[in-house]
């Protein structure tokens, strides 16, 4: 069965979006020969970034918190070696406030299409806090 087609329901873009929204997820895509990044607008509030502003892997990753810097940027180049899905935590600076991110995705290379990757941040603060 296809997963846009469940229990007999179409899910159409703006169910997907309101789920997506109504369970906080941010999406993002990688265009990794530009090493462009493109973001939801919950992906860019959470990051505290402009979304009129061009990203990149390098200006995105500046925003992670520096004892997590080196290990989220070898654990993202390193993706695309990787089958199968990934997961990994971290922090975020935004201003003085710390933020923890969970970013998830697929990371196989012969799933890459156009050489894009795409995936989803997770806001884990308040868990992390408690």
């Amino acid at each position: 069965m296809p997963a846009d087609h469940i229990g007999g329901y179409e899910w159409a873009y703006d169910d997907l979006r309101r789920a997506v929204d109504a369970a906080g997820v941010a999406l993002w895509l990688w265009h990794v020969d530009s090493n462009s990044i493109a973001m939801d607008p919950l992906g860019y509030a959470l990051w505290d970034v402009p979304s009129d502003q061009h990203l990149t892997f390098e200006k995105l990753s500046a925003k992670i918190h520096p004892a997590d810097r080196d290990r989220v940027r070898a654990a993202f180049s390193a993706t695309r070696a990787v089958v199968g899905a990934y997961e990994i935590d971290f922090r975020t600076m935004v201003g003085t406030e710390i933020r923890w991110i969970s970013a998830r995705g697929q990371g196989n290379d012969a799933g890459i299409e156009n050489r894009q990757m795409t995936g989803v941040f997770l806001n884990i603060t308040e868990r992390k806090q408690a």
